[in-house]
Parts: C-alpha cells; sequence; structure tokens
C-alpha cells in the first residue's frame, strides 16, 4: 500500500479545488474546527477519545451524484484547513484507505484564514514508521505541488484578477463579453509574441546570452503548433468567428423575447 506511491511525485492542482475549499470554509458551521472533504461531509470530532463521527449515508449519496456527472474521476484523498497536519489525519486516512482502493489516499492542506494573504496549499502522503515487529506509525510527507489550469479556467482568474484591482468604493464591473475577451487575448497574445521575438533578435545579434531552458520551451511551443498555411488559418478562423457572433446573436434575442414576455405576462396582471 506504501510502495505503489512515488513521494517525489508531482501533482496538478486546479484552481477549482480551492475555490470549493474556500467556500465550504467560509459556509461551515461556527463551532467546526475542519472541513473533511470537498463537498464538505457533516461531522464531529472528538480529539479526547481520539475518534471523529461521519455521516456515512450522506457520503454514500454525494460521492454516487459525484460519480454519475464525473465517471472519470476517482477519490483521492481529502482536505483540510488549518496551518499544520491535525491528529485527526490519521483517522481520516483509515477511512480513506478503504475509499480510495489501490491508490494511496493524499492530503491537501490549505490555510483558508488568509492571514499571510495565501493560500499555502500543501499536499502530504502518509509513511509507515516504526520498528519492525513493534509500534508502527504514520507520518505524513510533503509532496510536491503545481498549480494548473486549462483555458476556461484562465478566463475566469483574470476576470477575478482585473476585479481585484478595482478599489472597494468602486462598482464592480461585468464581465466582458465573448468577443470583447477574444480581442483581449489576441492583444495579450501578440504582446507576448512581440516579447519572444525581441528575445530571439537579440539572441541573433548577440546582444544577450542564449539560455537552454528557454530554448527548448520555445522549440517544444513551437512543435505543438500544427501546420497551417495563412489561407487556410483564415478561413478557419472567420469560420469560427462567423459562428460565434451567430451564438452572440441568438442569445441577444432570446434575452430580448424573455424581457417582452415578462412585460406582457405583468400587464396581463394588472
Amino acid at each position: 500500500m506504501f510502495s505503489n506511491f512515488n513521494i517525489r511525485a508531482k501533482v496538478l492542482l486546479q484552481p477549482l479545488v480551492l475555490f470549493q475549499i474556500i467556500d465550504a470554509y467560509e459556509r461551515r458551521p461556527k463551532d467546526a474546527k475542519q472541513i473533511t472533504n470537498c463537498f464538505t461531509v457533516l461531522h464531529k470530532e472528538q480529539p479526547d477519545i481520539g475518534h471523529i463521527d461521519l455521516d456515512l449515508a450522506y457520503v454514500t449519496d454525494i460521492l454516487e451524484l459525484n460519480m454519475l456527472t464525473y465517471p472519470q474521476e476517482r477519490v483521492l484523498g481529502w482536505f483540510s484547513t488549518g496551518k499544520s497536519v491535525s491528529r485527526s489525519a490519521t483517522l481520516l486516512y483509515e477511512y480513506y484507505t478503504r475509499e480510495c482502493g489501490e491508490r494511496q489516499p493524499l492530503h491537501l492542506l490549505v490555510d483558508a484564514t488568509l492571514k499571510t494573504q495565501r493560500l499555502l496549499p500543501r499536499l502530504y502522503c502518509a509513511v509507515e514508521i516504526g520498528v519492525p515487529g513493534g509500534t508502527k506509525g504514520l507520518m505524513f510527507s510533503m509532496l510536491p505541488l503545481e498549480m494548473t489550469s486549462g483555458n476556461p479556467e484562465m478566463v475566469a482568474l483574470r476576470s477575478m484578477e482585473k476585479q481585484s484591482l478595482h478599489s472597494a468604493t468602486k462598482q464592480m464591473g461585468r464581465i466582458l463579453p465573448e468577443l470583447v475577451q477574444v480581442v483581449e487575448a489576441t492583444k495579450d497574445m501578440q504582446q507576448r509574441l512581440e516579447l519572444v521575438l525581441r528575445y530571439i533578435n537579440d539572441v541573433l545579434a548577440r546582444k544577450r546570452k542564449p539560455d537552454n531552458l528557454v530554448g527548448r520551451t520555445l522549440h517544444d511551443a513551437l512543435s505543438s503548433v500544427p501546420v497551417v498555411d495563412s489561407e487556410n488559418f483564415r478561413l478557419m478562423f472567420n469560420a469560427h468567428l462567423r459562428d460565434m457572433l451567430m451564438a452572440i446573436t441568438l442569445s441577444m434575442m432570446i434575452k430580448t423575447q424573455l424581457e417582452i414576455s415578462e412585460k406582457l405576462s405583468s400587464m396581463h396582471e394588472h
């Protein structure tokens, strides 16, 4: 059980997980000290006798619903909020060892108080320690953790970053339409390309010393882009742009129709 997980393995973490943890932390009961699952399992800790009461019926039901919605996902472990691994981690490890099957359960720890202005997520796995034939215990060893996100998450994170720059007295801006986001993303890509071209020209002109890491990264990025000539790319881009404009037009028409229907209903009531 303890040999099937490499403690040097890198784990990728989606930002949505941290938002779910913060949401669960803010909605916790006032007398609760720890959250034991991402979908907020009702529980009660009894540290005096080293026992935790879990609402197993709720856990089973919510887990089945999650598996129906996301059949490709599996239980990897549990999370808790705090600055250090609590004494309850050993008891929770025993439960999630059964839930994770052949996989070793992982423990994600997040400081949701934000006193340091950072979440500081840390990931642990349990390692068995002790004398052979004698008393044994568990030690939680930290694993490398890296934040990762896809295109939808990047759009949301950039929008939140822009909103955070507004002062508290100013009105929060609305989410930009899809076409405006495409324009902003294109401008950002153009700025990045100009930065890359400036670096390449400086290296070719021997104004800057080449960096092997940057060179390998540029090679991997260029190799991952499919080779498409300019005419086919223009046709493909215009086709997607027309589809997006049509979707925006249809959504605006539906919104207008709903507003008209609502006003007509209110007129009939009066």
